[in-house]
């Protein structure tokens, strides 16, 4: 039998990189990275826009998962996050091949809700090609707005945290 060096031993499993973490002067930012195939293309061949909404909210949640973990500990338990705005601005296309950083960061805290945005760059370029803005509402299970919980609003500000001179 030929040894392949599989190893099923599944408590050594780790996931493939598809983002990452960073800190910056604007706080907390999540960069997570997708070629452009066929599949997020349309008939002209430049990325579709409501791919980029599907961009936006896989790296929203992976920003939480891997960014902000204890975060998630109850979402979809006791406590909804319900998108209730989200705004586009398309500045270039991006194109078959191309791959695309979708940076997410927290905007704005606010009572019941908090503001996300996303910069779409290209990874070659490092052009800003197109930015978004999502509103997140914080609502019960049955989705009426609450407040959000303090010990949710101090994960959140922390990550609004920008580095200072002296972290730099």
């Amino acid at each position: 039998m030929k040894n392949n060096n599989f190893n099923s031993n599944t408590s050594k499993f780790s996931a493939p990189i598809i983002g990452k973490i960073g800190r910056d002067e604007k706080g907390l930012f999540y960069d997570y990275f997708v070629r452009i195939t066929l599949e997020e293309t349309n008939i002209e061949g430049t990325m579709s826009h409501d791919h980029y909404a599907r961009l936006f909210g896989k790296a929203r949640e992976l920003f939480a998962l891997e960014g902000i973990p204890e975060f998630t500990v109850d979402m979809g338990k006791t406590f909804l996050l319900q998108t209730c705005n989200a705004s586009y601005e398309f500045k270039k296309n991006f194109h078959f091949g191309d791959i695309v950083i979708t940076r997410v960061r927290i905007l704005r805290v606010g009572n019941s809700s908090f503001e996300l945005g996303a910069e779409f760059i290209n990874a070659r370029s490092k052009e800003i090609c197109a930015t978004g803005k999502q509103t997140i509402v914080y609502t019960d299970l049955k989705g009426t707005p609450l407040k959000i919980p303090d010990t949710l609003r101090v994960i959140l500000l922390k990550a609004l945290e920008g580095t200072s001179s002296t972290d730099k």
